[in-house]
């Protein structure tokens, strides 16, 4: 299985928590993609019922707070060798809520992000209890929708809409059908659904640990988090010192 996960996942892919601090405006626009459709949820949910925030006082925090990461000062101090990026990031998020209170009080006394459906987020707030862990709940369920969108496109891109097809009806759907029924419906064996539906669930792995990947700044990272989010067992490679980044 590490052999396996090792020969998908280069050394040298890039990481957009790196890439918000290039000075390729391409990569970091693409990196500030990445890092605000995973996030923008979580840090919404988490200023919703850990900070107690209004609606649209969170609205408008969440995007004062994406643009200091545009600006690049919302992520000073940031080290991966001293844990996850997004326990950092959450960290953040509490500095900036304590700073834009200082700024309201002192008002008193004298980029395109993509657009994120905020109803959406109010009404999975209504019908889910507030906790501590929403932001890493959130997190997870993020991840793991924009793992599913890539996955579909990737088996599209493929031509293989038939396998994301058996995806969609057996892990995104309440009650998944039977294989000998699935068949039957698309004109297929089930030796087809097993072997296509197998090939769809390995491109999500693939696609899940590669944007993972994406959302880490170390190796050591990256395996902590490929554990806690899926399960999957990673190597850690330590670098050197004078060794760059993977």
């Amino acid at each position: 299985m590490l052999d396996e996960v090792a020969a998908l996942f280069p050394a040298t892919l890039p990481s957009a928590v790196r890439g918000l601090a290039s000075e390729d405006a391409v990569q970091r626009a693409r990196s500030l993609k990445t890092i605000s459709q995973v996030y923008w949820t979580p840090v919404y949910k988490y200023l919703r019922t850990r900070h107690g925030q209004a609606a649209a006082l969170a609205e408008d925090t969440v995007q004062s707070f994406f643009a200091r990461i545009v600006e690049g000062s919302a992520l000073v101090g940031h080290d991966p060798q001293r844990g996850r990026f997004r326990s950092f990031l959450r960290r953040a998020v509490d500095h900036h809520v304590i700073d834009q209170h200082r700024r309201r009080t002192a008002a008193r006394r004298g980029g395109a992000l993509p657009q994120i459906d905020v109803a959406d987020a109010e009404r999975e707030l209504a019908t889910s209890p507030a906790a501590e862990d929403v932001f890493d709940r959130e997190w997870l369920e993020r991840v793991v929708r924009l793992a599913v969108e890539r996955t579909l496109e990737a088996l599209t891109r493929r031509n293989k809409p038939t396998h994301a097809e058996l995806f969609r009806r057996f892990h995104m759907t309440d009650d998944a059908p039977t294989y000998d029924a699935v068949a039957a419906e698309l004109g297929i064996s089930t030796t087809d659904v097993t072997n296509w539906l197998h090939v769809a669930r390995r491109e999500f792995k693939r696609v899940a640990l590669e944007l993972l990947r994406e959302l880490t700044a170390s190796p050591e990272e990256f395996a902590d988090e490929a554990l806690h989010a899926f399960g999957i067992q990673v190597e850690k490679k330590t670098r050197k010192a004078g060794e760059d980044p993977a």
